[in-house]
């Protein structure tokens, strides 16, 4: 993991310009699922979030990768109202039918709402990655000095509130997954029966 060539993404973004470079990059950064999904559990009072500079990307790495398995199920899921859209286009919706559209359409928006929270919060949180990059003078540093780099308190205190944002989002993901899961099976089985109706 070359954490240096990461730095200078992060310093080479500007206020305005696109937040996808250093978000990609955020993305290749190691972290361990199951101990971030216990911590958030736990997070509470001091020390809430990591405080290295390191562990601060892997935190953020960890929710870009809860987003990325949420966009799966989410594109997954106007896949099926676009076929159930099929198949109810030129006769009468079942009440099944319409009542799995319905649902489908609420929880697209629900999933589209935090999506719309997490881009916010993505771009402030590299907005205190580049400030802190551009004022802690990373020149000449080594790959090493990095991974035990901390972070400073002002650091600390700015990005803790986007942190707690992103720690809300995890947990709607959570719960929306599980929804959406079900959701999809339940269409998949109302799609297969109407297959079964025409054929």
């Amino acid at each position: 993991m070359n954490y240096l060539e990461g730095i200078e993404v992060i310093q080479k973004y500007t206020s305005g310009s696109s937040v996808e470079p250093v978000l990609k990059f955020i993305m290749t950064v190691p972290h361990n699922e199951e101990a971030f999904a216990n911590a958030l559990d736990e997070i509470g009072g001091i020390n809430r979030y990591p405080d290295t500079f390191v562990g601060l990307l892997s935190f953020i790495s960890f929710i870009l990768g809860q987003k990325s398995k949420m966009n799966q199920l989410y594109e997954t899921a106007l896949e099926r109202y676009e076929s159930l859209n099929q198949v109810t286009a030129k006769r009468r919706p079942t009440d099944e039918e319409s009542k799995i559209k319905r649902t489908l359409t609420d929880f697209i928006l629900k999933i589209e709402k935090v999506f719309e929270i997490q881009d916010l919060t993505d771009e402030s949180l590299v907005k205190e990655l580049n400030r802190f990059v551009s004022e802690a003078n990373l020149y000449g540093v080594t790959d090493n000095e990095i991974k035990n780099l901390k972070v400073s308190s002002k650091t600390v205190a700015l990005v803790e509130p986007h942190l707690d944002k992103q720690r809300e989002n995890y947990y709607q993901y959570k719960k929306l997954s599980s929804v959406m899961t079900r959701l999809i099976r339940i269409a998949d089985y109302i799609l297969a029966e109407a297959k079964m109706g025409t054929s």
